[in-house]
């Protein structure tokens, strides 16, 4: 008769498994900013071009429905959020966020969902600065995000209301820079950060009472 396993035969394999699956949830942005500080403008083209192109290729795919609506297909939009991403994630440096900005937004709102990718990006910057469990590096590329997001909605917030609330959700989300994120910082010779609630409430001033 063949002998059953002993617990602590089966929990040891699923603990190493756990321990190499890939991270979830917040842990969105494919590099962080002292990666993308590492790589030129036209690098960071390519990245951005490479990540549109398989979103063109994913919905060249959708067969068109009868009755002549329009679908984005959610593996498109993955890629376009993850070429935003790393728009978001470069401190603009050298001056080329904006165009970059502008080429993959040109690509969600061909499919309708410009205003979805931007607030679910928010939200992710805002949850990794509130959660006491993400690394120092991760929070201090989320404060790049931020900022980078609120320099780009900022010139049109007042005729696009999606744009006023994706700045108004980070001025009272009441975000905080922790000294472990300020010593993140200092380690990677980055200027001192700032809260992009700070930031955010000089854009759009809480109303006083």
């Amino acid at each position: 008769m063949e002998k059953l396993a002993r617990p602590n035969q089966l929990v040891l394999p699923l603990l190493i498994a756990l321990c190499l699956a890939p991270a979830t949830g917040w842990t969105k942005v494919e590099y962080d900013s002292n990666q993308l500080m590492m790589k030129n403008s036209d690098q960071i083209s390519e990245m951005i071009r490479r990540k549109i192109k398989k979103a063109q290729e994913i919905q060249a795919k959708q067969e068109e429905p009868e009755d002549g609506s329009f679908l984005a297909e959610p593996g498109a939009i993955e890629e376009l959020k993850d070429a935003m991403r790393i728009v978001l994630t470069r401190p603009d440096q050298d001056g080329t966020r904006s165009n970059a900005f502008s080429r993959v937004r040109r690509e969600l709102q061909d499919l309708n969902s410009l205003d979805n990718v931007l607030l679910d990006i928010m939200k992710e910057g805002v949850n990794a600065l509130q959660s006491k469990d993400s690394p120092a590096r991760r929070q201090l590329t989320y404060i790049v995000v931020l900022e980078n997001l609120m320099a780009e909605v900022r010139p049109e917030m007042k005729a696009n209301a999606t744009f006023k609330r994706i700045i108004e959700e980070i001025r009272d989300a009441d975000l905080k820079v922790s000294n472990k994120i300020k010593s993140e910082a200092l380690i990677r010779s980055m200027s001192k950060p700032v809260s992009p609630s700070e930031t955010a409430a000089k854009i759009i001033p809480k109303e006083k009472k």
